[in-house]
């Protein structure tokens, strides 16, 4: 990876790689390996070797770029914290990585990492961003000499790594457990990085924007990675919430982002064009005038929406992968079809197991195991060794597209001892727009039961529109949230849509009776992963009386839930 970086800076140095937005910092190829060699030599003055973890706990900006390739130049293993982890989830994973130094980038995640420190015995180093790049609070333009004058290697241990040796430790976000450190090589990172090089055909020019999680696989290698090696440049949204406008300003070639963000996008144009406004002109000062790649993963794009948006003109490549081999399937401009994701990955194989496991043959696009958890590794795998186990339910058509179907885990177990893939409809419930989140339940009852959250702004858009003053109003007028869930009419609106999807199902899977709940399910509650799936366990457990509502209305527990426990069918 380093010798790749390293090659990248000698045919584009001048060029600028990184720009902040919105700043408008640029940061050119040439800066970017001196900054990176400059946190390098700090490293290997701290004693810091080949295999040691360097941690990372930062926003969008170029600390992590910087410490990320300087952290491997030194022939250390970088690993990512996500930036909404609380200070538990932050020791676990410091603890569990065994990390000597680590890096951030506000001063309180510094004050909490120097705490961490004292009682963690591996965490030897806590450094703050300027001690990384400098240029955070003001651009030195290099005039910075680290480690009291410390000079920057010329012999850069990570740049002789052998490829089979770690070159990252990402961790999985641990929808049905406890996260796990995944072990990339450098192997398998730059094959990857190449395999959607070579599937989207990105080339220098390219311009895309940086504004999910580093520490997530995606955006670590198709990202940062994929980046370097096609020689794009790359503009630094700290703020996700921005993401808008700086795609309207900045006029990417690349759009690539999680589900959410293109309904939201739909949502828009859509509401744009009923008001008898100009969709296009919105999609323009959204997305820029430039963009001729957009590319979705993370979860599945509904498909009422990848329509919507191909409307538009806004052809949505889905994909679908995993922390453990990223590259697994992915539409192509030139093989699509937004109801799958794609065809396989150059480089990968794939399978369907007699139970409808999705298979991934081992090769060079596979991690190497999860580290200090040899049991969990070889439990990844068939008996055999040959094929990861995806713990995703998919069907391969006759052309060779992959759908997915629903996961292996989630499968609710009905009393009945029938089983229902949860996930597939829980898609087509939250596809309706008064429906923002859907979780089915029923493990060990006799039929499936659903929480529903409703879309608040749908909800309270419909009921300003009402003229008939109604018991959720107050002496003002206003909508009033969330009373307005016992309003019987909204409820039956929610309870419509859900038997609009019953009717496409078998008896088993249709939800017979659903609970509205008015907070929807978060990353801060720890009900969702930092990548938006949820954690079907802890919901359970922090939902307990809504859930208890759904199969024993007349349990004292679910006395609270009753007025929006809402049958659907008898």
């Amino acid at each position: 990876a380093v010798r790749a970086f390293l090659d990248r800076v000698e045919r584009s140095g001048p060029a600028t790689a990184l720009e902040t937005f919105p700043e408008g910092r640029r940061i050119t190829w040439t800066h970017w390996e001196e900054l990176s060699r400059r946190f390098a030599a700090r490293l290997m003055a701290q004693g810091v070797g080949p295999g040691d973890r360097v941690a990372i706990w930062a926003g969008n900006r170029p600390l992590w770029p910087v410490a990320d390739l300087g952290a491997l130049m030194a022939g250390a293993v970088p690993v990512g914290i996500y930036p909404s982890s609380a200070p538990a989830q932050v020791e676990r994973l410091l603890a569990d990585a065994g990390a000597v130094v680590a890096v951030a980038d506000l001063p309180g995640r510094v004050a909490l990492l120097a705490e961490l420190a004292r009682r963690l015995p591996d965490l030897r180093v806590v450094m703050p961003e300027e001690a990384v790049d400098p240029g955070a609070a003001e651009d030195t333009g290099g005039a910075w000499a680290p480690n009291g004058g410390h000079p920057v290697p010329g012999h850069l241990p990570g740049a002789m790594a052998d490829p089979d040796q770690d070159a990252l430790l990402i961790y999985t976000s641990g929808s049905t457990g406890e996260a796990k450190g995944a072990r990339i090589s450098h192997r398998t990172l730059m094959a990857s990085a190449a395999s959607i090089r070579e599937a989207l055909g990105l080339r220098e020019g390219d311009r895309t924007l940086s504004f999910l999680p580093y520490c997530h696989a995606a955006e670590r290698i198709f990202g940062l990675y994929t980046r370097i090696l096609a020689g794009m440049e790359t503009i630094l949204v700290e703020d996700h919430r921005r993401v808008w406008d700086a795609a309207g300003a900045t006029h990417p070639t690349l759009f690539g982002g999680l589900p959410r963000f293109f309904e939201k996008l739909e949502t828009t144009l859509r509401v744009r064009g009923e008001a008898g406004g100009d969709p296009l002109r919105a999609l323009r000062e959204l997305m820029g005038e430039r963009v001729r790649l957009v590319t979705s993963g993370g979860a599945t794009l509904q498909e009422h929406v990848s329509a919507g948006l191909a409307r538009w003109g806004i052809v949505v490549l889905g994909a679908y992968g995993l922390t453990e081999h990223l590259c697994a399937a992915m539409n192509r401009p030139d093989r699509l079809d937004p109801a799958t994701s794609g065809p396989p990955m150059p480089g990968t194989d794939l399978c369907i197991a007699d139970d409808g496991e999705i298979l991934l043959r081992r090769g060079p696009l596979t991690f190497s195991g999860y580290l200090g958890r040899d049991e969990e590794t070889r439990a990844a795998f068939t008996p055999d060794g040959e094929w990861l186990r995806t713990g995703d339910l998919g069907a391969v058509d006759e052309r060779g597209f992959l759908r997915i179907t629903g996961r292996k885990k989630e499968l609710i177990a009905l009393s009945t001892g029938k089983k229902v893939a949860p996930v597939p409809l829980e898609h087509r419930l939250s596809a309706h727009p008064w429906i923002a989140q859907a979780m089915l339940v029923g493990e060990g009852e006799p039929f499936v039961g659903a929480l529903i959250v409703p879309d608040r702004d749908a909800v309270e858009a419909w009921a300003r529109r009402q003229e008939v003053r109604l018991r959720w109003r107050d002496v003002e007028g206003p909508v009033v949230w969330p009373g307005i869930l016992d309003e019987p009419d909204v409820q039956e609106r929610i309870v419509e849509a859900v038997r609009s999807v019953n009717r496409e199902v078998s008896r088993t899977e249709r939800v017979r009776r659903l609970v509205l709940l008015h907070q929807p399910f978060t990353t801060e509650s720890d009900e969702l992963t930092p990548t938006l799936k949820l954690r079907r366990g802890r919901v359970v457990e922090t939902r307990a009386d809504a859930v208890t509502a759904l199969h024993h209305p007349d349990h004292p527990r679910a006395a609270a839930w009753r007025g929006r426990a809402v049958e659907v069918e008898g």
